[in-house]
């Protein structure tokens, strides 16, 4: 199964206590930190995590994937936004991301295949 194209499909949510973030989400929506993590796309699953706040991660962010990395980095900039890690491979998973900045601070990752 094919990843959608321009959906958010992963997300980091920041926490101070990441055992009590999940209970109160698994309460809340029924989210778990163990089906969080499933490698393959599935309806009403959570593909995401809940992580130790840190200077890097102060606020939540979100993953979208994109087909093609480098004109979605071309439409950001064209509109507005701020790129501020260019291109980057991981080869390990076979994908690259970027991360910008959309006209209201918001720091945003994207993905692609490589």
């Amino acid at each position: 199964m094919t990843a959608p194209s321009n959906m958010v499909t992963w997300f980091q949510l920041p926490a101070a206590d990441t055992r009590r973030a999940w209970g109160f989400y698994e309460e809340v929506f029924g989210w778990s930190a163990q089906r969080s993590h499933t490698a393959a796309p599935q309806l009403g699953a959570v593909h995401g995590e809940i992580a130790e706040r840190s200077d890097e991660l102060r606020h939540p962010r979100l993953v979208i994937r994109v087909d093609d990395l480098a004109s979605s980095l071309r439409r950001i900039t064209d509109a507005g936004g701020r790129v501020l890690v260019e291109r980057t491979e991981i080869p390990a998973i076979g994908m690259a991301f970027a991360t910008f900045v959309d006209t209201e601070g918001n720091q945003v990752n994207i993905v692609s295949d490589m």
